[in-house]
Formats: structure tokens, C-alpha cells, sequence
């Protein structure tokens, strides 16, 4: 925290700071508007009559009064503001840790040693500057100041103007008035500013603060030439609607709909890497099945999970580096693939209150891209205690549902579902192989079992499916049981599945501690050094025995081994 002495001085110089002059720009500079021109800009008739007031936390507070003192002292002719993000949410009744800091006559780095140079002389700790630099192939658009105040990092930049060329969407930047940065950004709730002297919000677009309060996702300057210059905002623009449950404009919409130069220069001049990372906010969100919707509607599909312009290079190319097929969505794959997705969010929400993974979703999506069917679900299972079985019964339902399984598992693509990720979206490689595995949890569900009572046999295989897919059972289920057409049925019997999944995790739960009765060394002893995959396979074999008998002792699992491995020969 800031030295206790700074903010003692600082409230006996706050009235004196109430008494400085409103700064005005120097004359001639171009780069500030003045107060007089702030003050119309917030109050002006045709804008908001009333600018909405954000209420400050004492945090806040703190921060913004040091950062006025700062100015003070070191650049008395600079005008501060808190731009984007945190102004939106702070009006939509939201905490943001997310503070952009733009100054309309000095760059970022400039004001950050200001800070630093106040810190050593009143021996307060120091902080360390952060600088990203202007970096086109990371898109980093111009250079940000970062500092640490009072343990919140603040972002520093000055004010800018933006002039692209065709082939990029990286632009030239220069200083700025306020009105011209605010029109150069994504959307209009999105460009308003917070005035850390005037304490006002300021709404330089005219557009931003109706927007707000009317729930619309609308572009500063014309849809058109906006989405040509940076076809990102187009990703942008859907993910804000989807996460705050607002409309998107009907220009902006037309804009996409109707000129597919927008989809081309999405391809050519935005990396997969921006794409991948929007994305995947938008299926972390708050509606990740109406953003799916939305790119399925505005045909972005295939450009964001296929390397459209990779592809096309490739076609041309002596040699493709991807020795995967390309896999297109068809309307039939992307109607499944929203019913999945929707599925999903709607069951967990309901189930568990919380929202679906970025991970979870893109299983729910990706499933149709791979599988052509899925499993039908006969039905609820029993949730009733599983009666004794023979040894015979065991062995055989089991190897039944291995031989069917490792069958199918075989020939899933798991390393085209990986790379399609990887190389398309530029997701890491855990989360690839996650989704991977939803998907083979799906593809290896028991089909045309019972799970009633009397259908131990049956039971026994869905046992074995839980124990190895028990990570993934919630989206796995969710994405099967879409078959249904009754919601209630539906619904029932996922809750039904899942409820025995909680009874399995609770017993392995119970029994964890307990070191298991015959471990893979202990069947490599039986089964010789170069058994391989049957001791995995024994093991699977001999959990399902376990449950069964929970209070069998060593030599009685060791005998029903035996005759285990007579079979695995």
C-alpha cells in the first residue's frame, strides 16, 4: 500500500487541489479538448441531459486522487481519464480491476516515471514499469505503460487516432482529441470515458450511454469501413452482446451479412491466435450457444475453427502441411452441434448453477465434426444397489464392453481433434486433448444397454464407462441425451445419471485411502514383462470386481485374477 504519510499529505492538499484552475490544452497543441468542450460533451442536449454518476470504492478513490496529484505536480496541462471497460461495467453495476488510463498530451511511459520519480523522492515502495511495446504480430496496436499502484495494476496510454492500411489491421497511431479515440474503438459502450477531474462520465460517441441503458451493440462510425479496417470487432462485437444479453444493431449486422470482404479480410489480416482467444471468451461466457448461433448466422463458421487462408496457400502449395481432411460445417453438423451446445449450458445452469467451460463447449461443438451418430440412451438407470454376480458375468460384460470400446477409440481422430484446435484456434494442448476426450467419452457410451435393475450385465458396462470417463460425465451426458425430444424426460434423466456418477465418485471417495488389493506390478508378476496393454485392461477388469465385492479379501480377488487372466491369454 501506499505510505500512510502520502495519504495524510494528501488530504490536507485536497482542498487545495479543488482550487486549481481547470487545465486547458496549450494553445495551439491540437491534442486537448479543454473543460469547456468536456463539460458540453457530457451535458450537451442531444446527448445524455443527466450524465449517470459512478460511485466510487474507497480503492478507487485512493488510486484516482494520487494519480490528480501526480498530474499536478508533474504534467499540469494533461488531461486524465479512465477509459473503456471500466467505465461500462462500473455503469452496468459491476467491479472492474480492469483500469485503462488514457492521457490526451503525453504518452503512457512518460507519466509512469512521474510516478516513479514521486515514489523514490517520498521513499514510498517503488514500483517497476511495464512497457509493451507496438508488436504487429502479436497485435498490440501502440506501446501501454503498466504500473503497480497500491497493488492494482494500471494501464497507461495517451489518447490516439488510428489510420490502417488494406493489408492489416494493425494500424498507425497518433495523438488524439478524446472525441477521435472514442471513435475509433470497437463499440460505443465500450468508447465512454470517466474525467478523474471532473468526475463525470463522458459520452464523446453521443451513442455510448443510450446504449447502455438500451442493451445495444453498435459501432462508433459506420459498421462497414469499422469491420474492413479490424475485422476482429466483428468477433468482439458478438461476444459483448452474448455476454451482457444485448441486441447487435441491424447495420452492424447488415455489414456482415451482406459483404463478404469482411470475412476475407478477417482471414487476412487477423492472426488465429486473436481469433482463438475471442473465441474461447465467447464460449466461456455468459451464452456461449448464442454465440455460436451468431457465427453460424453471420456464416464465420468455417473461417474461425478452419485456417481458411492456410488452407487455400496450401491448395497451392507443391505440398500441404496438414495431412488431416478438411471438415466443413454443414447445416446438419451445425444444427447438432447448437442443440448440443444449448443442451449443455441450459442442464448446467439448472443442475449446478454455474456456467459451462470454454472446454465443455467446444466439445459440445465439435462432437457432430467427428462423430456421425451417437449412442441411443434406453433410459434412466437404476440407482439401486448392484446385486452380486458370478465371476463369469463379470468377465464377460466387461470384455464385451473393452472389445467394442477400444474399437471405437481406435478409429476417433483424436489427433486431428487436437491439432484442429491447436493450429486452427490456437488452443493449448491440454485443453485440445480435454475436448478429445469428451468426445471419445461420448463415442464409447454402452450403446443398446439397459441400466434397470435386473440388467446387472448391462449396469456392469456402465459402470466401467463412468470410472474412466467420470471427469467428463456431465458434458459426455449432456451431449447424449439431446436425442431426446421431451425436455422433462430429458432433463430427468440426466439428473438421474448423474446422481449415480456422484454415488460412484462418493464410494471411490470412501475407499481411497485404501491401497487396492492387487496393483499393476502385482499382476505384471502374474502376467509376465511383456503383458503391455492387459495389464490395464486387468485392472479395469478387476475395478469392476472391487465394487462388486468391496469386502473380498486379497486371496479371493487373487482366485478370481486366475481366472481373469486364463481369458486375457
Amino acid at each position: 500500500m501506499l505510505a500512510a504519510r502520502f495519504f495524510r499529505e494528501r488530504r490536507m492538499r485536497a482542498a487545495a487541489l479543488r482550487c486549481v484552475p481547470p487545465l486547458r490544452a496549450p494553445q495551439g497543441s491540437g491534442h486537448g479538448s479543454g473543460w469547456s468542450h468536456v463539460r458540453s460533451i457530457s451535458a450537451s442536449p442531444d446527448r445524455a441531459s443527466s450524465p449517470p454518476q459512478i460511485t466510487l470504492t474507497p480503492a478507487e478513490s485512493n488510486l484516482f486522487d494520487f494519480l490528480v496529484y501526480i498530474q499536478h505536480l508533474y504534467a499540469p496541462t494533461t488531461q486524465l481519464r479512465v477509459a473503456g471497460g471500466w467505465v461500462r461495467d462500473k455503469l452496468r453495476g459491476a467491479e472492474s480491476d480492469d483500469i485503462d488510463i488514457v492521457l490526451d498530451n503525453i504518452n503512457g511511459t512518460t507519466f509512469a516515471n512521474h510516478i516513479l520519480k514521486f515514489q523514490k523522492m517520498r521513499k514510498l515502495p517503488q514500483s517497476s514499469i511495464g512497457v509493451v511495446k507496438a508488436n504487429s504480430d502479436k497485435s498490440k496496436h501502440l506501446e501501454v505503460a503498466t504500473v503497480s499502484i497500491e497493488g492494482r495494476m494500471v494501464d497507461l496510454v495517451h489518447l490516439r487516432a488510428e489510420e490502417y492500411t488494406a493489408d492489416s489491421r494493425i494500424p498507425e497511431t497518433t495523438f488524439a482529441k478524446p472525441i477521435e479515440d472514442a471513435s475509433r474503438r470497437d463499440i460505443t459502450i465500450n468508447a465512454l470515458f470517466y474525467n478523474l477531474h471532473t468526475q463525470q462520465v463522458e459520452d464523446f460517441t453521443g451513442q455510448g450511454l443510450q446504449d447502455l441503458a438500451a442493451g445495444v451493440v453498435r459501432t462508433p462510425l459506420e459498421p462497414y469501413q469499422t469491420f474492413l479496417d479490424d475485422p476482429l470487432r466483428v468477433l468482439r462485437a458478438i461476444r459483448f452482446a452474448c455476454d451482457f444479453g444485448y441486441t447487435l444493431d441491424e447495420k452492424l449486422s447488415e455489414a456482415v451479412l451482406t459483404h463478404a470482404e469482411i470475412k476475407d479480410a478477417m482471414a487476412r489480416k487477423v492472426s488465429r491466435e486473436r481469433i482463438g482467444i475471442e473465441v474461447r471468451k465467447m464460449l466461456s461466457g455468459s451464452d456461449p450457444a448464442r454465440a455460436f448461433s451468431l457465427l453460424r448466422e453471420y456464416g464465420l463458421l468455417d473461417l474461425v475453427f478452419n485456417d481458411l487462408l492456410k488452407q487455400e496457400n496450401d491448395a497451392n502449395a507443391a505440398a500441404t502441411t496438414s495431412h488431416h481432411p478438411v471438415r466443413l460445417w454443414s447445416d446438419e453438423v451445425a444444427t447438432k452441434s447448437f442443440t448440443h451446445l444449448q443442451f449443455l449450458q441450459q442442464s448446467r445452469r439448472e443442475l449446478a448453477s454455474h456456467q459451462i467451460s470454454f472446454v465443455e463447449a467446444s466439445g459440445a461443438i465439435l462432437t457432430p465434426l467427428f462423430l456421425k451418430s451417437i449412442a441411443d440412451v434406453s433410459g434412466p438407470p437404476s440407482l439401486e444397489p448392484l446385486e452380486p454376480v458370478g465371476e463369469d458375468v463379470i468377465i464377460d460384460s466387461a470384455f464385451s464392453y473393452l472389445n467394442v470400446r477400444d474399437a471405437i477409440t481406435r478409429q476417433l481422430p483424436v489427433d486431428e481433434i487436437v491439432e484442429v484446435l491447436k493450429t486452427n484456434v490456437k488452443w493449448p494442448k491440454p485443453a485440445a486433448k480435454r475436448v478429445a476426450f469428451i468426445i471419445e467419452a461420448v463415442a464409447a457410451f454402452p450403446s443398446d444397454a439397459r441400466f434397470s435393475r435386473e440388467c446387472s450385465g448391462d449396469r456392469l458396462k456402465l459402470f466401467m464407462w463412468m470410472t474412466r470417463y467420470n471427469s467428463v460425465l456431465a458434458p459426455a451426458l449432456s451431449i447424449l441425451l439431446t436425442q431426446y425430444e421431451d425436455p422433462l424426460q430429458r432433463d430427468a434423466t440426466l439428473k438421474t445419471f448423474l446422481d449415480l456418477g456422484a454415488m460412484y465418485a462418493k464410494r471411490e471417495a470412501e475407499h481411497g485411502g485404501k491401497k487396492r488389493r492387487m496393483d499393476g506390478n502385482t499382476i505384471k508378476t502374474h502376467l509376465g514383462d511383456n503383458a503391455g496393454p492387459k495389464i490395464a485392461r486387468a485392472l479395469e477388469v478387476l475395478n469392476v470386481w472391487e465394487m462388486v465385492h468391496p469386502l473380498a479379501s486379497v486371496d479371493d480377488e487373487v482366485a478370481f485374477f486366475e481366472q481373469l487372466a486364463r481369458q486375457l491369454e
